[in-house]
């Protein structure tokens, strides 16, 4: 067995397609961390110079109307020109002094806004937005800055924005994160088994049986992948929180409680947890899904022998959910999708209750203990499915 690991180390370790995928994922972090995150913008972020011409205009339309004598109000709305236009005055140079200031929660305090001020993301910054789940935690903003007034100390503008190491973290988990990690495992690992069949001389050392051997090939492979991303998340962690701060396992996040008989869109169903308990519920899933996925390109492996084919396989399966239903499907051939492995490959959703949200607000109890259930007995059944191919498919018929 110890030659076994040094061998799938060391083949890992060698390979070139797998070398040039983490040179060009670390590069990719360093270029969304360095170039990217700046640019990003939410609803709750102003572009300063907008602000300015904005007030310019407003100044330039409320003496206008006072000058024009637009001082009476209005039969329909019960304001004038005039004083509508001088309080949006007011109000932008109240969130303006803030801003100058960096006076964080007095802008967070301030329930004014302008609509287009920033300007829309474009191109490689809506593609990351698009991953990263920013749209998701957009509907919890209000009750987590009741929580940044209240209880952080420590508060900065790149808190409030999501920009902190810890943030980051978890908006790639509620986003496309886990489906990214998902398919860059099965890229990985997708030639493991099946490089043994190019071997012309036989392997020294205390031969294993047919199953333990594959067991041990997959385990070691998934273990040189997860290094590989903990470095990769070390890394972003330490440089994302040099220029951006860190963060703390304390900020809030957003979390659907979701509750029928208030209605899907009452704002008691809109609450927040903590980083910290987000992550402790997404370590599971994320042990399940990897070493599922593992084994299901053992047994691709052992049917196809080929790599190509098997990491193909291996992808459509990660990706099938977005072909068989939509984000508000609840039902697959009649069966509740809550049934499914695929339903929870995106887990960040189902921890925070967003998939309750999707599907109409109705609470399913234990949902996340459910789905981690489902991941289980799949692993059980794709266990068992490895088991009688490599019965019938020996050492001997792979290899030949």
């Amino acid at each position: 067995m110890k030659q076994v690991f040094k061998e799938t180390i060391k083949y890992m370790w060698r390979s070139e397609k797998n070398r040039l995928f983490m040179v060009i994922t670390t590069a990719l972090v360093l270029l969304y961390t360095l170039f990217i995150v700046p640019n990003l913008s939410s609803e709750n972020e102003i572009n300063i110079e907008n602000l300015e011409r904005d007030m310019t205009g407003n100044v330039v339309q409320f003496e206008g109307a006072l000058d024009e004598g637009l001082i009476v109000p209005s039969a329909l709305t019960g304001t004038t020109a005039y004083s509508s236009l001088r309080q949006e005055y007011v109000a932008q140079r109240e969130v303006l002094t803030a801003l100058r200031q960096g006076d964080v929660r007095r802008y967070i305090s301030t329930s004014y806004r302008p609509s287009g001020t920033r300007d829309d993301t474009k191109g490689i910054e809506q593609i990351a937005s698009s991953i990263f789940g920013y749209e998701l935690e957009q509907p919890f903003q209000s009750q987590k800055n009741a929580v940044y007034v209240d209880e952080i100390k420590e508060l900065s503008f790149h808190t409030v924005h999501d920009r902190t190491s810890f943030q980051q973290i978890h908006l790639f988990l509620i986003g496309f994160g886990p489906i990214l990690l998902l398919l860059g495992l099965l890229f990985l690992i997708s030639d493991i088994h099946v490089k043994d069949r190019s071997l012309e001389t036989q392997k020294a050392g205390h031969p294993l049986n047919w199953q333990a051997y594959n067991w041990t090939q997959a385990v070691v492979a998934l273990g040189f992948v997860a290094a590989f991303y903990l470095l990769l998340a070390g890394l972003f962690f330490l440089v994302n929180g040099l220029f951006y701060g860190f963060g703390s396992l304390a900020l809030p996040v957003g979390f659907y409680n979701a509750g029928f008989e208030r209605g899907v869109m009452n704002l008691a169903n809109f609450q927040i947890q903590t980083i910290g308990w987000f992550l402790l519920r997404a370590l599971p899933f994320l042990i399940l899904l990897g070493y599922l996925f593992t084994r299901l390109n053992t047994l691709f492996s052992l049917w196809t022998k080929q790599s190509i084919v098997t990491m193909v396989l291996g992808m459509f399966l990660v990706l099938f959910q977005f072909i068989y239903y939509g984000t508000d499907a609840t039902e697959l051939l009649g069966i509740d999708i809550i049934h499914f492995p695929q339903t929870y490959f995106e887990f960040g959703k189902i921890i925070t209750g967003r998939f309750e949200l999707q599907t109409g607000g109705a609470e399913i109890p234990g949902l996340m203990f459910h789905g981690l259930l489902v991941l289980g007995l799949t692993i059980l059944g794709v266990e068992l499915a490895v088991y009688l191919s490599s019965k019938k498919i020996t050492r001997q018929k792979f290899v030949g």
